[in-house]
């Protein structure tokens, strides 16, 4: 499983997922909204073909992509900063 750059339908999914979550946020505490989502991970782990994909191969995507998310809201961080991290 590679890399792939995001499209539109990507992005516009992380966006929508986004923008739900902080319309939540002022009524939930953070932990909480992580629970609710890691939840839906796993609901989504479960309804994979397992005909193409191993357990090791999904949990190397997520393990990835959390990576990536990780690393993105690091570099918006700095970035807002001017670079004086």
């Amino acid at each position: 499983m590679g890399t792939k750059p995001a499209k539109k339908e990507h992005e516009d999914l992380r966006n929508a997922l986004l923008a739900a979550v902080r319309k939540t946020a002022s009524d939930m505490p953070a932990e909480e909204i992580l629970a609710v989502v890691c939840v839906l991970v796993g609901q989504l782990i479960a309804l994979q073909d397992q005909r193409r994909f191993t357990n090791d191969s999904i949990m190397q995507l997520v393990s990835f992509n959390i990576e990536a998310g990780n690393k993105r809201v690091i570099e918006d961080l700095f970035n807002a900063k001017g670079g004086n991290a």
